[in-house]
Formats: structure tokens, C-alpha cells, sequence
């Protein structure tokens, strides 16, 4: 075949090997954090809102995150395509799909030596199982996008006449996508300066700041200006709660040696994919204060071997340079070392990172089979094979938000979340005696936790003790961060109860000086 016909052929077999995988994901519902997507269903209905949508903040300014280019693409899905999950999910397959193509094309074009390397690595990273949860739930869309607009960032670096401008383009959608996208400038100054490294003393300094620095600088400039002027005071903090991350809550050096630790869950799942799960909040992982236990050693250890070895193979073995500042670059963002950021620990976090990963096991793979071949390429065979049923066995938990709940109970028996969410599960099947056991154990891990509060109250409700359940309602309202649901549950109980004027008075404190807002609850429940 010709270079094209290769090409082609390798895009179509990404195509089909996604949705071989996860073809079942397209009718899947739309779960856990995908919620938002639907309760912001008013605002994507319409393309005249795009300006709006451009300028908010990730769902609220709160949360301290600024992803405008997903949010858009979530308005042009509505807009034509309704608000079925199933053109949601097909977006993410086809965006996944073509991520691994480009990243054949990367490893392709900077070392055109390393074709099997660039096929081998395109494949294992498609498979991976850790990437699951990105695919198969659909706000994993700013995990594809910020890893597809980098990668057409380098290739645009790459050619032999660069578009400098449309590079900074490309870095600025990517970074507008997830905040995990700023480790794609050091890795574009990475490839820069591998594309340049023989003759760069040559070219004078002015014109290299000219050719390189000052636009990728520009739209770095950009991005932040605007997420300073969308976030406020949000601009550089998360209102993450202990349950999401209880390491903003801890010490320095409790911090630290936690999140080593999880660098080391992080590559064990990464490459032995057993007890993936969806939930790692408050205290599935307790917080290790000392820096002398085993993981947090080993973190370190890793830590340190990606870091050098961007140093020490950028010459020898360049393409394991570039694979150590895939995976460095972006761990630093989400690793929870420089600052806390919204949550403890997440598959989905390991999604950019990852690809460093993939080559080195591609790399490593292609360098055994040259002593045992036939040994080597039935063991690749079976590792894709491996890593692919994983994949798609693991990606039936993110269809419905029954199966994700009762998975995550299962891989996550010490979460105050997970807890709390399978007595959610108990609660819909009209289980109430069992929902109360399980959401009475989640208080035990932590009894601020304002929705497993609020559920306990609703169970309460159910079986005929109204005013326990208020006291539920009541302690809810008190804890931060307060659950919104609670405060028309507790309108509901005093209607069903005949508290008519005191159903009327919440109302009027929960919108008080809104008085438009009051007039809607007032029809909403029958209310003069």
C-alpha cells in the first residue's frame, strides 16, 4: 500500500477497534457527573447562547474551572442532535477514536523510524483499561479534547513550515478544554527543541522568541485573562469539600507523601487494570503522613525516573524522552504535589498522562522481540486482547447510574460517597431498611457529608417518621457545603403533611428578594 492507503487503513482500524470495544456505550444513560450536562439542557437547547456558554464557568464559577470549548461542543450537540445520551456518546468515540490516530502521526512524523513503535503505541493506548471511565462518561469529553487539540498543536510544530499561530491556536482550545492541557507547552517546547536541537545555537536568540515563544505565550496570555475574568476570585482556587479531596485539608508533607502514593496506584492500575473504580473520595484513601511506607517510596521513586529521564534519553533514545514529559508535564497538574485541586484521585486524570505510559510499554515490547519474537508478538496479541475485554467489560459499570453505584460500593467500601450513593440505589428500589443501613454506615466514615444527610432524611420520610426526617433536613442545611435538593425536600414533607404556611415560608427564605422565583415554586406545588 501507499504512505495514503496506510494512513487510511490505520484510521479506519481505530475506528473499528473503539467501537468494537465500546460500541455498547452508545446506549448507555447519561450518569454521575453527566448530570449537568441535563440540568444545563435549557441554556445548550439554543446556539444564541453561545456567548453565554463561553463565558460561565465550568457548570457553576464555584468550582474554580474555566472548559468553554467542551461546554460548546455540548451546545452543538443539543442543537443537532436533541438531548438523547446516544449522539453525546458517539461524539466521544469518534473524538477517541481519532486521538489514537493522531498519536500514531506524532511518534510517525518526529521519528520515522519508529513506524511498529507508532502502531504498537497507538493501539495499546485505545485500549488501555484505565481510560474507561474517559470514554464511556460523557464529561470525559475534556479529557479527550484537551489530549486531541495538544496533539494537533505537535503535529502543526512538526512540519516543515510551521504555523506558529495556528499552534498557539490549537494550544489555546486545548487548555479552553481542561486545565490538564497547560503541560502541553512544555511539551511543544520539548518537541521544538528536539526538532532544532542540531542547529539552535545557530539561530539567533531574537528570532527563535519571535519564531516560538511569544505566540505560544500569547495564548497562554489569553486563556488565563479570560479565566480571570470569568472565575473572579475562583481564579486559582477549588471549592472542593474533604469529601472530594481531604488532602486540601491536610498538612504539607501529608499532601505530598499521599499523592506519591497514589502515583504508584496510579501506574499499578494503569498497567494491571483490576478494581478500576469511579470513586476515591473521602476515606477510600486515607492520607499517609509519613514519607516511609512502601507506596509512597515507590511513587517517589517513579516520580524521579520520569523527571531524569527526560534529560538523560533526549539524545540516546529521544522518543522515551518524549513519552517521560507526556506522562511528567501532565501528573504535575493533577497530581495534587504543587497545589490541591478538586479531588483526591481519578482514573480520568491518568487519561494525558497515560500516553507516556503507552510508549514506554510499546517501546519495551518492540525491544524484547528482537531476542524472542514469536514469544513477543503473541504476548503483545494477548495484551491487547487483555486489555481490550477489560475494557469493554468495565465499560458496562458507566451505562446506567445503578450499575456505576453498585460498582463503585464495591471497589470503594470505605467512600462516604459510594456509601451514600448504593443507599441511593436501595432508596428507588423502595429497599428502605437496607438504604438506611447503608447510608448510616457512610456517616460513620464522615457525618458531614450534606446529601448523604439529606438521603437518610428522605428514607425517614418514607417510612413514616416525618420528624426525624426534618431534623435530617435541618442538620443538611447547617453543613457546608449545603446540599440544594434539601430545601425543596423539606418544602415537599411539609406539604405532604398539610404545613402549608410553613412550606410557604421556606420558600419565601430559600428565594427570598426573588420574588418571580417564589411566584414559580408557588404555581409548581398548587400554592396561593
Amino acid at each position: 500500500m501507499t504512505k495514503k492507503q496506510k494512513k487510511l487503513a490505520f484510521l479506519a482500524f481505530c475506528f473499528i477497534l473503539v467501537f468494537l470495544v465500546y460500541g455498547q456505550t452508545l446506549f448507555g444513560d447519561f450518569v454521575f457527573d453527566d448530570r449537568y450536562i441535563v440540568s444545563h439542557f435549557e441554556l445548550f437547547k439554543n446556539l444564541n447562547n453561545l456567548p453565554q456558554v463561553a463565558t460561565m464557568g465550568y457548570w457553576t464559577t464555584e468550582t474554580g474551572l474555566y472548559r468553554p470549548v467542551v461546554l460548546i461542543t455540548y451546545v452543538f450537540n443539543y442543537s443537532f442532535f436533541g438531548s438523547e445520551p446516544f449522539s453525546f456518546h458517539l461524539v466521544n468515540l469518534i473524538l477517541y477514536a481519532w486521538t489514537g490516530y493522531l498519536l500514531y502521526l506524532l511518534i510517525r512524523r518526529l521519528f520515522p523510524k519508529q513506524e511498529l513503535l507508532a502502531y504498537l503505541f497507538s493501539v495499546l493506548f485505545l485500549v488501555l483499561p484505565i481510560h474507561t471511565e474517559v470514554v464511556a462518561n460523557i464529561v470525559g469529553r475534556a479529557e479527550i479534547l484537551a489530549l486531541f487539540f495538544s496533539l494537533l498543536a505537535f503535529l502543526e510544530i512538526i512540519k516543515k513550515k510551521t504555523n506558529i499561530w495556528l499552534t498557539a491556536l490549537w494550544l489555546l482550545l486545548a487548555v479552553a478544554s481542561k486545565e490538564t492541557a497547560i503541560a502541553a507547552w512544555p511539551i511543544a517546547l520539548f518537541i521544538v527543541f528536539y526538532k532544532n536541537y542540531s542547529s539552535i545555537k545557530l539561530l539567533k536568540i531574537k528570532e527563535t522568541i519571535e519564531k516560538y515563544f511569544i505566540p505560544l505565550f500569547l495564548s497562554v496570555s489569553i486563556y488565563f485573562t479570560l479565566r480571570l475574568l470569568v472565575l473572579g476570585p475562583y481564579f486559582l482556587v477549588t471549592n472542593a469539600s474533604i469529601v472530594e479531596n481531604p488532602l486540601k485539608f491536610t498538612s504539607f508533607f501529608g499532601r505530598i507523601s499521599t499523592a506519591l502514593y497514589i502515583l504508584f496506584i496510579y501506574i499499578k492500575k494503569s498497567f494491571w487494570p483490576f478494581n478500576l473504580c469511579s470513586d476515591y473520595s473521602y476515606n477510600q484513601i486515607p492520607v499517609v503522613e509519613s514519607f516511609f511506607n512502601l507506596g509512597t517510596l515507590l511513587g517517589l521513586a517513579i516520580f524521579v525516573f520520569f523527571f531524569i529521564t527526560i534529560f538523560v534519553f533526549v539524545r540516546r533514545r529521544p522518543v522515551l524522552a518524549l513519552a517521560s514529559a507526556f506522562f511528567i508535564f501532565p501528573f504535575l497538574i493533577i497530581s495534587n504535589l504543587i497545589f490541591p485541586i478538586g479531588t483526591i484521585a481519578g482514573e480520568r486524570l491518568m487519561y494525558y498522562p497515560s500516553v507516556g505510559l503507552c510508549i514506554y510499554l510499546a517501546y519495551i515490547l518492540i525491544l524484547l522481540s528482537k531476542y524472542r519474537k514469536n514469544i513477543v508478538v503473541v504476548l503483545i496479541a494477548m495484551i491487547i486482547l487483555f486489555y481490550g475485554s477489560m475494557s469493554f467489560i468495565r465499560s458496562f459499570d458507566w451505562l446506567t447510574e445503578k450499575n456505576l453505584f453498585i460498582s463503585a460500593a464495591q471497589c470503594a467500601p470505605n467512600s462516604v460517597l459510594s456509601r451514600s450513593n448504593m443507599g441511593t440505589v436501595y432508596y428507588f428500589e423502595g429497599r428502605y431498611d437496607e438504604a438506611e443501613k447503608e447510608i448510616l454506615v457512610a456517616h460513620q466514615i464522615y457525618d458531614k457529608y450534606t446529601k448523604a444527610i439529606n438521603n437518610l432524611g428522605l428514607v425517614y420520610w418514607k417510612t413514616d417518621r416525618p420528624e426525624e426526617a426534618k431534623q435530617e433536613y435541618f442538620r443538611a442545611i447547617k453543613n457546608w457545603p449545603p446540599y440544594e435538593g434539601v430545601y425543596e425536600n423539606l418544602i415537599l414533607l411539609e406539604i405532604s403533611q398539610g404545613n402549608i404556611e410553613q412550606a410557604k415560608k421556606w420558600i419565601r427564605i430559600i428565594f427570598f428578594g426573588d420574588p418571580k422565583a417564589i411566584n414559580v415554586y408557588f404555581r409548581k406545588y398548587g400554592l396561593k
